[in-house]
């Protein structure tokens, strides 16, 4: 698999990557160059799964990881290494000496990699025809205030709306590095005008809205998806969409 040129990443642009993973099992010959750059541990992981086609994002969604961070360093993708925090985020092992930080979100036929330089960053994607419990999952989730927009909409749209408070928490949630284990009821994205997402955090959080800029993701319309970056207050980040030629 040849190295594609690098790319120029500043301290105020972030790079969301996405890729399409379309086909359940993936063509055999390139999923064989796909694994050929994983670790032994990652393709270890990828024998765990017990259908063909998840074990097939598995390690297309890896390798879009390390073959789009070796766009900005001079580091071959089958090189890179990993190291985890106490909640289980992947970050940059910091012996390569890189000033990068990503997240990676895959879902049924979609992957998502945010980029940024020290700056963290949580994004996630969703399919659309998720199949959830929708009344167990608003009361495990979804904060009161949220649960009272909930309600002010038909029915038929309680699910979507469900799915975009949830692809926020969960890349706020893996921005702050700690995933779910925060207090996701203490979290609310609410939408005052029915568009715009507006952050509110309880005390419990130690944190302030002002902190993180958030926003939907553009993708195919059988997706959510939305991308949390942490920035000081008011500093201006540029988002650049970036699609590699294959996955």
């Amino acid at each position: 698999m040849t190295r594609e040129p690098h790319v120029t990443l500043s301290r105020t642009d972030v790079h969301l990557w996405i890729a399409s993973s379309a086909g359940p099992d993936g063509d055999s010959r390139s999923l064989r160059e796909h694994e050929a750059v994983l670790s032994p541990e990652e393709r270890n992981r990828a024998d765990q799964f017990y259908f063909s086609r998840d074990r097939a994002q598995f390690v297309l969604a890896r390798s879009l990881l390390r073959r789009c961070l070796s766009q900005y360093a001079d580091i071959e993708p089958a090189a890179w290494e990993f190291e985890f925090n106490e909640y289980g985020k992947p970050a940059v092992h910091h012996r390569l000496g890189v000033d990068l930080d990503f997240n990676l979100s895959h879902s049924r036929g979609m992957c998502m990699l945010g980029v940024t330089r020290e700056r963290p960053i949580g994004v996630d994607v969703e399919k659309r025809d998720a199949r959830i419990s929708l009344p167990d999952l608003i009361q495990q989730v979804m904060s009161e205030p949220e649960i009272e927009e909930l309600r002010q909409l038909p029915a038929r749209a309680w699910k979507s709306r469900f799915l975009d408070v949830w692809v926020f928490k969960e890349a706020y949630a893996k921005a702050r590095g700690q995933g779910i284990s925060l207090p996701l009821q203490d979290i609310s994205f609410l939408f005052p005008d029915g568009r715009t997402p507006e952050l509110v955090l309880k005390p419990s959080l130690a944190d302030r809205p002002d902190h993180w800029l958030y926003d939907f993701v553009k993708v195919p319309a059988e997706f959510h998806a939305a991308v949390c970056i942490g920035r000081r207050r008011d500093e201006q980040l540029r988002l650049v969409m970036r699609e590699p030629d294959q996955l």
